[in-house]
């Protein structure tokens, strides 16, 4: 039987040092993650102001070295966005509703096509596609209690959201307004030594922000013009809401215009048959292919160097922890951290290469 006292194998200490040592690092990042999740209504007006201040910075600078005052610059800046954004919910939203409400008889004459195609080309019964119907609709009306009040648990969202939209424009309109007082102050903050590693990693963290957010805006419009124009000379309806939601999806990438496409395809379905609905297919395709092989490695460039299983975790984690909003700002959250990480480890590199050899003693 062996002693307490005989000294433990080597393999074995380095092991429980190095278990121990992802111990601290997880529960690190544990903590971390469940405190920003509690500071939601902090965090993500934070992300998204500074997002949007990546657009809002160059035309404020501009103004600024045409001798309007900075606050001046930066409200009128802010005014814009207001507006762009106001006057494109006023055109685009009645729209959008007309087209639907016009689409309701379409999609009902629709669907019983693609139900009689159902029934003459596979072995199934219409009693039993009513069956199917019946019980995905008593699932969601079973589970549309639960999604309500999971909805209603916070009983201040409403004003949770408002609370958020001011933090986010004020927020904006100070990070744009003091951006060089704001870095000058967290640069007086760190030790000599370190300033010039924490203000290459805040230029190639800006930098970051700023050519994701450009990108990402071209490459969700062309996709929307391409397949909206696509939709309309298949002759699919609701070509406008399509269009827009196929915008939207490509603020979350990957899984936005996959969901995007998918839905357009379901509506040429429904709405035109299975013959339309593989032209659909075929421009949601050509077009995100066109996308994603040509128009995004030149309009994004390296803003964004994500693998896509990343970009599904990123997303995925973003989505469980702060809802839509988490989703959609969680992509370049991980874009930001891992520009950081390459720039640290890129001086990393470059001060050991500048490190003299070390010559061993005899």
């Amino acid at each position: 039987m062996a002693s307490l006292d005989t000294p433990s194998p080597s393999w074995l200490t380095r092991s429980a040092l190095f278990s121990g040592k992802l111990l601290v690092i997880a529960a690190a990042v544990v903590a971390s993650v469940l405190l920003l999740a509690r500071l939601y209504l902090i965090v993500l007006p934070s992300v998204a102001a500074l997002l949007l201040a990546t657009l809002l910075y160059p035309p404020v600078r501009w103004l600024s070295a045409h001798r309007v005052p900075r606050a001046l610059a930066s409200v009128l800046a802010l005014l814009v966005l207001l507006l762009v954004l106001g006057a494109g919910g006023l055109i685009l939203v009645p729209r959008i509703v007309r087209e639907v409400s016009a689409a309701g008889s379409n999609v009902q004459a629709g669907a019983e096509q693609v139900f009689s195609w159902l029934t003459r080309e596979l072995p199934i019964s219409r009693e039993q596609l009513d069956g199917m119907l019946q019980e995905a609709l008593s699932f969601l009306k079973a589970n549309v209690g639960r999604i309500t009040t999971g909805v209603l648990a916070g009983a201040n969202f409403a004003a949770q959201a408002v609370a958020g939209g001011l933090l986010t424009l004020t927020l904006l309109f100070f990070f744009v307004k003091d951006a060089e007082r704001l870095a000058g102050w967290v640069l007086a903050r760190v030790s000599p030594a370190r300033r010039d590693t924490v203000r290459a990693v805040g230029l190639r963290a800006w930098g970051t922000l700023s050519g994701y957010l450009r990108g990402v805006v071209i490459v969700a419009l062309v996709d929307a013009v391409g397949i909206g124009v696509g939709l309309l000379l298949i002759g699919v309806p609701l070509v406008l809401p399509l269009a827009a939601l196929t915008f939207l999806g490509g603020f979350f990438p990957v899984v936005g215009a996959t969901v995007a496409g998918g839905v357009a395809v379901l509506v040429a379905l429904v709405t035109n048959g299975p013959l339309d609905a593989l032209l659909a297919l075929l421009v949601v395709l050509g077009v995100q292919q066109l996308e994603s092989n040509v128009l995004e490695p030149v309009v994004m460039g390296r803003a964004v160097p994500l693998h896509p299983v990343v970009i599904l975790l990123a997303i995925t984690a973003g989505g469980v922890l702060f809802g839509v909003a988490g989703a959609f700002l969680s992509v370049p959250v991980a874009a930001v951290l891992s520009a950081a990480g390459n720039e640290l480890r890129l001086r990393s590199e470059a001060r050991v290469l500048e490190k003299p050899p070390t010559i061993s003693q005899p």
